[in-house]
């Protein structure tokens, strides 16, 4: 396997430069390519019960913090598990998508440099 690194290595290099860092997208160019991306209107759903599970976590907080009552103390604190599970599963399937479409460019590079490759042998 080693090898078979080498030579991609060697033909990715021979006559070119190496791998451009300035093409590497940022977390913030990535997300917006999530929103602009063909399930847009999930991803902005998406952010949208971001948005409104933070908001939900902060109030049964602080609710917590002002009830005497063990009962509904117990039920603020459940909330705030249970609000912060679905966070993290919608946070989850964001970062999920960003490393789909960061995938998806990788590979039709690596398309483009191959029918590049293929051209220059004829």
């Amino acid at each position: 396997m080693n090898g078979l690194d080498e030579d991609i290595r060697k033909a990715l290099t021979n006559g070119e430069t190496i791998y451009d860092l300035e093409r590497e997208e940022g977390v913030f160019q990535q997300l917006g390519g999530v929103l602009r991306g063909k399930m847009r209107w999930f991803a902005i759903l998406a952010l949208i019960e971001s948005v409104v599970f933070v908001v939900l976590i902060v109030l049964a907080i602080i609710e917590f913090f002002q009830t005497d009552d063990p009962k509904w103390q117990l039920f603020y604190a459940a909330g705030v598990l249970l609000l912060a599970q679905m966070l993290v599963l919608v946070k989850v399937w964001s970062w999920m998508q960003m490393n789909r479409y960061a995938l998806q460019r990788e590979i039709k590079r690596l398309e483009l440099r191959v029918v590049e490759l293929g051209g220059q042998d004829k």
